[in-house]
């Protein structure tokens, strides 16, 4: 019989932490899943590990490519071989916490309205000091406005779906490598609610070796096309350059002058269509304090930088996003 979950690992070349990763699964309670491991064209001794971990338990199963083809494409040739109703995602430098299968595959069979499971994610060094708790847990009406600016569902190792749905949302998009998972969630939101349940699922470890800091110019491209994807499909009308440059500024904070009149702007925009969809006061409020949060950093940001008078330009659209319904 075909297994209930699916934990799918993509991995290269991690020798270093994959043998750790692939033991916090099979340390879970819950037992009725496969373990599906893709081997990116790792050249390291990542595939003796792997080899390792088949021959002690037969819930693994090890798909290799011949090649190093990038993570997206890692993912979709597990999806091809996935055999379970759900799957559940995990980096292969990260761990996996118990409970977390078992939770969040009652949320699937409970909730046929969801379509994706979170849950808080710890972050901690290579000494295993804690830096951190990603939480990412608004409402789902709150967060389905704030994906359209940011990714705070945070990465991709701490999820679960079905895969009937991610299939026929069409996998995870070649074009938008490391940022396939940010893609992904504004996709799924089509096909119903996103739940974060309110514990820590996994532990991330953070190390040099890190996607968004190996390829920082990369995502902030992929960042841009996502964005303008979703939003141009929100406001129904389509964005000029310079207005996905000016939330680019707000939402990834790169410091560019003069960005803040055009970003609030197009917040204001975007939060009127929120009121008119969402008329629950309390949410929008949520929603409403969230942006001003953004427009703080910026601020402190700025004013750290010495650009005093942007930062006092930022400061202000934030009280007034604090403070005013709009």
């Amino acid at each position: 019989m075909n297994p209930k979950v699916t934990v799918l690992i993509p991995v290269f070349n991690r020798e270093r932490f994959v043998d750790e990763a692939i033991r916090s699964v099979f340390e879970q309670e819950f037992s009725d899943f496969e373990l599906l491991v893709v081997d990116d064209g790792s050249t390291d001794r990542t595939p003796d590990v792997l080899e390792s971990w088949k021959q002690r338990d037969p819930r693994i199963a090890v798909v290799t490519s011949p090649a190093n083809q990038g993570i997206p494409a890692a993912l979709n040739l597990g999806l091809a071989h996935a055999r379970g109703k759900y799957v559940a995602r995990l980096d292969s430098d990260d761990l996996m916490m118990p409970r977390r299968l078992t939770a969040q595959a009652a949320i699937l069979d409970a909730r046929p309205d969801v379509a994706l499971v979170s849950c808080w994610y710890d972050i901690v060094d290579l000494d295993g000091k804690h830096l951190g708790t990603w939480k990412g847990d608004e409402p789902h009406e709150v967060m389905t406005f704030l994906l359209s600016f940011y990714n705070f569902i945070g990465g991709g190792g701490q999820v679960m779906f079905r895969l009937e749905d991610v299939l026929e949302s069409g996998g995870y998009a070649l074009e938008y490598p490391t940022s396939e998972d940010y893609d992904l969630w504004v996709r799924l939101l089509r096909r119903g609610r996103i739940e974060t349940l309110p514990f820590v699922g996994m532990t991330k470890r953070q190390h040099d070796g890190m996607s968004h800091l190996l390829f920082r110019d990369v995502k902030l491209v992929n960042w841009r096309g996502i964005m303008r994807s979703s939003l141009e499909a929100y406001l129904r009308r389509p964005l000029r350059d310079e207005e996905i440059g000016a939330l680019i500024t707000l939402w990834r904070r790169d410091q560019r002058l003069g960005m803040s009149e055009i970003a609030n702007s197009l917040m204001r925009e975007a939060f009127a269509r929120f009121r008119s969809e969402v008329p629950d006061r309390t949410l929008q409020t949520h929603a409403r304090k969230r942006v001003a949060g953004q427009w703080y950093i910026a601020a402190r940001i700025y004013a750290s930088a010495g650009h005093r008078l942007e930062a006092m330009k930022y400061l202000a659209h934030a009280a007034r996003w604090r403070v005013t319904p709009w």
